[in-house]
């Protein structure tokens, strides 16, 4: 037994949880780590669950055996007894985040994920699969994008993320922007879809699949509907995305709550640089920096222990082009989700994909935050700088309706001064540049 294993000092040394081959740096402390330096052991491990921390047992394989290197360290998790894992755990509070590659392994440990050795993952190199996020069922859903190569015109996806109960939220949508998204002639739209979970209450259920029959705009995904498992169906929608809207250019992703400027999306989609939609960047406007610990957007010190989030893009309104779709996908696969999608797929993954944040700067964004707002509506000049709002009611959606339809059909102005203190009228078929950091 000693040839098969090397005790090794550790002393003073940020750590706190130690995978074989791995340091992961959460607090000052001194022990002994044991490394397997060949062959194959059955082996006691801690492993942190949601709830509590439990003993198992699990397989430690090294190289000769056929256990992939990133397989082997997430199957041995964390090799330490359950007094030291107490002690050594709470450090982790109130210090910086760590990366995701930290955070992916902390989470695994502390859920106890093991790899899905059924699933394919969509890039092997972003590491084992841990989240079966492509095998979906869509017991609702419409056709698949057209798929048509416009050089013209690049080719939009809008994707409104909805509860099954908003009827009537999804009802004043179709009244007010969706008829502007299809009397844009700028503007080739791969298509339209209201995203939804399922649901427990029948009631509700049959009258979303009649609201089906009549509008055809409606894609349920296979999984309980409730807030805390927005990324699992955020997760939904981008595998829907991947299996019918391949070649799409740009997807909007909003909340059923936001009102969509489509001339300004006409403008982003139309004039944006090569990088807007490549595969490197998606858009939106900053989130909040720090967790909060109760209430709605509250988050455990088990969940995340960390004071700061990685920087990402509010969820409401974001702009993904279509390349980031297939990285973003495999990102959910390899990465623990948590229940808030906007740091998840925006903050958590973009990382482990490689892609950037990008934020609006200057005097034009991608949302404007109208929710704490409710009788505030923008004048005609006020329009040209977002690309959509965030709004408080439906009335209040309805009455931003009226004043973009009458500015875009010349019933009213905004005019600005100019040179000379002469007034200056501004056209709304004058582009709208966006701009990002």
């Amino acid at each position: 037994m000693a040839n098969l294993f090397r005790n090794k000092q550790l002393s003073l040394l940020p750590i706190s949880l130690v995978y074989t081959g791995l340091i992961l740096n959460i607090g000052m402390f001194t022990f002994n780590v044991v490394y397997p330096l060949d062959g194959y052991l059955q082996n006691k491990q801690i492993v942190m669950s949601s709830n509590s921390i439990q003993q198992r047992n699990v397989d430690v394989f090294t190289a000769e055996n056929e256990e992939p290197p990133e397989n082997q360290r997430l199957n041995q998790c964390v090799s330490m007894n359950r007094e030291l894992l107490n002690y050594m755990a709470p450090n982790l509070y109130n210090t910086s985040y760590p990366g995701v590659e930290n955070y992916t392994l902390f989470a695994v440990a502390r859920l106890g994920l093991p790899p899905l050795k059924h699933v394919e993952p969509l890039k092997p190199e972003y590491g084992p699969v841990i989240n079966d996020v492509t095998s979906f069922n869509y017991p609702i859903s419409i056709p698949p994008c057209r798929n048509v190569t416009n050089a013209a015109n690049r080719t939009v996806f809008v994707a409104v993320v909805s509860a099954p109960d908003n009827i009537e939220k999804r009802g004043v949508i179709r009244e007010t922007w969706r008829v502007h998204l299809m009397e844009e002639n700028n503007l080739f739209l791969g298509g339209f879809a209201f995203f939804l979970g399922r649901t427990e209450n029948n009631a509700t259920q049959s009258k979303i699949e009649e609201e089906s029959k009549i509008h055809e705009d409606i894609i349920q995904i296979e999984m309980l509907d409730t807030y805390r498992n927005l990324s699992v169906k955020v997760a939904g929608l981008f595998n829907w995305l991947h299996r019918n809207c391949a070649k799409i250019d740009f997807v909007l992703k909003v909340d059923d709550d936001v009102y969509v400027n489509v001339r300004n999306l006409v403008h982003f989609a139309q004039l944006s640089p090569y990088d807007h939609y490549s595969n490197k960047s998606i858009f939106g406007i900053p989130g909040f920096f720090s967790p909060n610990r109760v209430g709605k957007w509250g988050i455990s010190y088990q969940e995340w222990p960390w004071n700061q989030y990685p920087p990402y893009i509010m969820g409401p309104s974001v702009l993904i082009p279509g390349g980031t779709i297939i990285p973003l996908l495999a990102a959910f696969q390899t990465t623990p989700m948590i229940p808030f999608d906007d740091v998840y797929y925006t903050g958590i993954c973009t990382e482990k994909a490689g892609i950037k944040t990008r934020f609006s700067i200057r005097d034009t964004a991608v949302l404007s935050m109208l929710w704490g707002k409710p009788h505030h509506v923008p004048d005609p000049c006020g329009l040209r700088k977002f690309l959509s709002w965030l709004t408080r009611t439906g009335n209040q959606m309805k009455k931003l309706h009226v004043v973009t339809d009458h500015y875009y059909h010349d019933r009213s102005k905004c005019i600005v001064p100019g040179v000379n203190g002469i007034k200056k009228i501004i056209s709304h078929h004058e582009p709208v540049h966006f701009y990002f950091n």
